[in-house]
């Protein structure tokens, strides 16, 4: 390997092993309680990223070993091969899920039930909605919320949201909808549990089986994974286009789709990232 190749793979190596040390040990409760030190994780570890990325640029940075300790004793489990496993093969961005709902991930498949029956079922004649889902999802169980981030990780109110109103774009959780009293109600009656087999599916499905019950009996409907992700239901860039329309106008989407087609031969990036900050 000339020396400049394996410059850059020592310094990838080194910018991974940094970045493993920098990470944010969040508690999932935060997100059931609402609280907004959520949303700042996310921005959190971008910032982590970059730190470790520049280091290695500098030549600071150094591959001890942290991601093995870091991840691995302290946080979890860490298997090295897994990072180069199909390298140069198998693109994990195309692999990735876009939210049609905004909610937790987790809640999805159950919209996506409850959305598709929703024709079947009058909203008065529901006694009871029993979610079962895997082990990741079985704790967004309250029915009762005291803020919109609450709301969005609670299963009981996504799906009572989306009965109620057909839909789970951003409008169903902002100023009085978040308190729609037809909401409250329905959600009171969704049951979230766990479901052993659902569980065993995970990783490759984030399943959920929901039953609806009511005066005339009932119906059970399975999904394995939520609308657009890669294996179930993926959505074309003609979806995806249709979907930001729909959150942010017409305009406003195509001027992101141009934008964000621009990057990858951008000569210098923070242009098209700043018009899309502007936007």
């Amino acid at each position: 390997m000339r020396p400049a190749a394996r410059a850059r793979r020592d310094g990838v190596a080194a910018a991974i092993d940094t970045g493993a040390g920098l990470p944010v040990a969040g508690h999932f409760g935060s997100a059931l309680d609402g609280n907004p030190v959520r949303d700042a994780w996310m921005a959190a570890s971008n910032l982590s990223g970059l730190a470790a990325a520049r280091m290695a640029q500098a030549g600071v940075a150094r591959n001890t070993g942290t991601a093995a300790i870091a991840l691995g004793e302290l946080l979890g489990g860490f298997d090295p091969d897994a990072i180069t496993e199909a390298l140069g093969e198998r693109w994990d961005v195309e692999l990735g899920y876009f939210k049609r709902h905004a909610a937790c991930s987790f809640t999805h498949p159950a919209a996506d039930v409850v959305l598709a029956l929703r024709p079947e079922i009058p909203l008065d004649g529901i006694d009871e909605v029993v979610v079962e889902t895997h082990a990741l999802a079985a704790g967004l169980t309250r029915t009762t919320w005291d803020s919109r981030l609450g709301a969005l990780f609670s299963t009981p109110f996504v799906v009572a949201a989306a009965l109620v109103h057909g839909h789970l774009r951003p409008a169903v959780s902002s100023g009085e909808a978040l308190r729609d009293p037809r909401v409250e109600a329905l959600a009171a009656r969704v049951v979230v549990r766990e479901a052993a087999d659902l569980t065993a599916r995970l990783p490759d499905e984030r399943a959920a089986r929901v039953t609806v019950r009511g005066p005339s009996g009932e119906v059970t409907r399975e999904v394995p994974n939520p609308v657009g992700d890669s294996a179930h239901h993926p959505m074309d860039v003609a979806a995806l286009q249709d979907l930001l329309a729909a959150l942010l106008g017409p305009d406003t989407a195509a001027e992101i789709a141009r934008l964000s087609a621009a990057i990858p031969a951008a000569h210098d990036v923070s242009v098209p990232l700043g018009r899309l900050a502007d936007l």
